[in-house]
């Protein structure tokens, strides 16, 4: 790791890290890069996090201190490319496993074009962050100044001027046959697995981006539409949110993530940002229903206020165990069932992954209700 050329992340509150470049940084000349600092504390799946959308904007630091042991397998991406600005870690494996298609992940990272850091006290960094909350920082080579890269950091922000959601929606774009009856997905940066696992329902899939209109989704008739996740604050984009608020109750809705956030703006209740957010496969989420909890992968930093109920008229039924942040809702009257988390990731491997064959089970009761017509318009409760 000596050779690797040296570089230091310098957080908006004048903090220092010192470590090693690598990955697009250390491949070529590198101009610094800034982005919003965020924990991850995920033992595995590095790949899929650094290749998810809602990471877009942000610089992942894993808490896990061997990163890249395993190696990358191209069909394990979530999209085509990385969506996060850099990647930050204790110790960086030049050897991994073998395997059928395996790459390192450091040549990964140069392909991409992602800059990263190594030899960081991770440990430290996400101290710092559980204490202060989300912060800015800006990431150099030993040749740039402290001052330069801490004025870089200061000067930025995460905000709809970066206009994230449009950075990475649209390149799932697509129609997918099945056989089974039809359903949307609205990409507002969504990952490969959820249109896998909508596709695995049987169903004809269909793919919109971010710039869609709710009149072209129902006019396609589908039995229900899932609006993705993605990255940054849904009040950002309030167009997308007069979309959603257009589809509610006209056409049964599953919220992943984002989606989850932008529904529940769409029925009048609000969001807010998390201190330092929840980023990692080991987030535990409590089901009200049957007092069971579950082990799920989460990356967000905006939540839903748990006065939803009251503001929206819906039933709560995730909350976070650890911090009792509202993880999911559902409403029997404007057919919507919402989940913060993700199902369609696999901690254990396969925890969640019952969401998308509840709903669907739950569409077609919703659907075969009396006077319950595809596309059909219902009044709010």
């Amino acid at each position: 790791m000596n050779e690797r050329p040296r570089g230091k992340m310098i957080l908006a509150d004048g903090t220092r890290f010192d470590g090693r470049l690598t990955g697009a940084a250390a491949a070529h000349d590198f101009a610094p890069v800034w982005g919003e600092v965020v924990f991850n504390t995920s033992m595995t799946g590095y790949q899929e996090v650094i290749t998810d959308p809602s990471y877009a904007g942000q610089i992942v630091v894993m808490t896990y201190p061997q990163i890249g042991n395993y190696g990358v397998t191209r069909d394990d991406s979530e999209k085509l490319q990385c969506a996060a600005r850099a990647l930050v870690v204790r110790d960086l494996q030049e050897f991994f496993s073998p395997g059928p298609g395996r790459t390192s992940l450091e040549g990964f990272m140069v392909e991409q074009n992602l800059p990263g850091l190594t030899g960081i006290d991770t440990r430290a960094v996400t101290k710092h962050i559980r204490d202060k909350g989300s912060i800015i920082a800006a990431i150099g080579g030993d040749g740039a100044s402290d001052a330069d890269l801490l004025a870089i950091a200061r000067s930025h922000r995460l905000d709809r001027e970066e206009r994230l959601v449009e950075r990475v929606s649209g390149t799932l774009n697509a129609v997918h046959e099945g056989t089974n009856g039809r359903a949307a997905v609205i990409d507002l940066g969504a990952k490969k697995s959820i249109i896998d696992n909508v596709r695995r329902l049987g169903l004809t899939t269909q793919v919109f981006d971010a710039g869609f209109h709710a009149d072209e989704v129902l006019r396609g008739a589908f039995d229900f539409v899932v609006v993705s996740n993605g990255p940054g604050d849904p009040a950002d984009i309030p167009g997308v949110v007069d979309e959603v608020r257009n589809l509610v109750g006209r056409v049964p809705l599953l919220g992943i993530c984002l989606g989850h956030q932008l529904i529940a703006l769409a029925l009048g209740a609000a969001t807010f940002k998390l201190k330092f957010g929840h980023h990692g496969a080991n987030q535990p989420v409590v089901d009200h229903r049957t007092n069971r909890t579950f082990i799920t992968s989460q990356n967000h930093n905006y939540a839903v206020g748990d006065d939803i109920a009251d503001r929206a008229g819906v039933t709560i039924t995730y909350t976070n165990a650890a911090d009792g942040t509202v993880e999911g809702f559902v409403d029997d009257v404007r057919r919507i069932e919402c989940v913060q988390f993700h199902p369609e990731a696999s901690p254990g491997p396969h925890d969640c992954r019952f969401i998308f064959d509840q709903f669907h089970r739950r569409v077609q009761e919703w659907n075969a209700g009396p006077a319950r017509g595809r596309g059909e318009s219902h009044a709010a409760a």
